[in-house]
């Protein structure tokens, strides 16, 4: 009981805290940067043709109000004008972190014929930015258009690309023209694009930089973690608890599941002494017969190849039983490793194998009785360091759908006689099949 009062304190702990960081998240004042605010930044400086602060084509109306004039009455290599705000100290390569900041709240009033205002932000990357050269810097951009403009607006900092021309200028490699602002120069409101006579009136009233100290984000994934901590523990808590209180019932049931197991095992073994050849390894009669009595009532046809080690008492007199036996386990290795995982082989008896591929195709048989007489002659035996070139004999014959296995079995052997007394090293196909078999073969 007491410790479901204190799991019951525990959860009831969590609930609370998890509501304060929710409440505490939303009334948690907002990371705020006002780059108009004195201090905040350096400037705002009028962004001109020749870089001059002179008036001579762009001039400040009221500079305290942030409004300028921009006329150009001629053409220039740059016809452009808006102000900039330097967010860089005396060590021109080192900004300031904007990452943080996720939106910016501008105010602006603009009179003119530009179809745009342009908002900017230029990133310093040590990896190719040049203090030399300005626009090196990484260009962010967004273009408002007048209507956008109409009154005050909030832009996600997300709205803000590198544009193309920029790109397209630079060729740098593209992980470079991916948006960043951790090291942000500089933020610029202007007119990019100034025609010769145009009059252009712009005054910036508001540029405030918002974010959250805390990222809601992280907040929300800290909560899921905090929680799926907490279950796990009591999750864990609670089965040592169940654990300790059963331990004596665990212990019958592991005890019933080992002898389950070893009662299992020694079935298997004696499942497998029954019907695996101890030598090679592959089925062993008894093995072979209950598959092909499954194949034959399966009903569906099957073709038989039987094989026979030429010349195996004389491999035996030589190398002894012993090189007898490798020679059985190199020729069941040959097979074995050349047959598809559908078809049954097995050890016959003495050196004598069968294989029983289901299906009534009498030439993929014999194609494959051929191949195997190819790998058997061309691998080799060592035993007691003597090289031992073996051949063998193949028999192949049909048993068709709803036919006799063990007429199919005589058949084959039969055809294995024949190809003994041809020479050996061959392959024999049995040609007596049934009027009623099936014309594919």
């Amino acid at each position: 009981m007491r410790h479901e009062i204190n799991n019951n304190h525990v959860v009831l702990a969590g609930i609370v805290l998890t509501l304060a960081a929710l409440v505490g998240i939303e009334l948690l004042p907002q990371r705020t940067l006002d780059l108009i605010a004195p201090g905040a930044a350096d400037g705002p400086y009028l962004i001109t043709a020749d870089g001059t602060q002179d008036g001579k084509y762009v001039r400040w109306i009221d500079e305290k109000q942030r409004r300028l004039q921009c006329r150009y009455t001629g053409t220039h290599d740059y016809m452009g004008c808006g102000l900039t705000f330097v967010l860089t100290g005396e060590d021109p390569r080192l900004g300031r972190d904007l990452s943080h900041f996720d939106t910016m709240e501008v105010d602006l009033a603009y009179t003119g014929p530009s179809p745009f205002i342009r908002l900017a932000i230029r990133d310093f990357d040590r990896r190719f930015s040049k203090v030399e050269d300005a626009n090196s810097a990484r260009f962010h951009s967004l273009n408002l258009r007048p209507r956008d403009i109409d009154g005050p607006l909030t832009v996600e900092l997300s709205e803000l690309t590198v544009p193309e021309w920029w790109i397209h200028h630079y060729d740098l490699s593209r992980e470079y023209n991916r948006p960043g602002l951790e090291n942000a120069n500089a933020v610029s409101v202007d007119i990019p694009f100034v025609k010769s006579g145009e009059d252009h009136v712009l005054q910036l009233r508001r540029l405030t930089l918002k974010g959250q100290w805390v990222s809601r984000d992280r907040v929300y994934l800290g909560i899921l973690c905090a929680w799926l901590l907490g279950a796990t523990v009591l999750v864990v808590r609670g089965w040592s608890q169940l654990s300790r209180s059963h331990h004596r019932q665990q212990r019958e049931i592991d005890a019933l599941t080992m002898r389950t197991r070893q009662l299992r095992l020694e079935q298997e073994k004696l499942m497998r002494l029954a019907t695996i050849d101890e030598l090679t390894g592959v089925l062993n009669r008894r093995g072979l017969e209950q598959a092909l009595d499954d194949y034959e009532e399966a009903a569906q046809g099957m073709t038989v190849v039987m094989l026979d080690i030429d010349h195996f008492k004389r491999v035996n007199d030589r190398l002894g039983h012993d090189g007898g036996d490798e020679v059985l386990r190199r020729v069941a290795a040959v097979v074995v490793a050349n047959l598809r995982s559908s078809d049954v082989f097995g050890r016959w008896g003495g050196e004598e194998f069968l294989i029983a591929c289901q299906g009534p195709r009498m030439r993929d048989a014999a194609r494959l009785a051929e191949k195997l007489r190819d790998r058997i002659e061309h691998s080799e035996t060592t035993s007691a360091g003597v090289r031992v070139a073996v051949t063998a004999s193949f028999g192949v014959a049909l048993a068709p759908p709803g036919g006799s296995v063990a007429d199919a079995l005589k058949r084959a052997d039969a055809a294995l006689y024949r190809a003994k007394a041809a020479g050996r090293n061959r392959v024999e196909v049995d040609r007596s099949l049934p009027s009623d078999a099936p014309t594919t073969v």
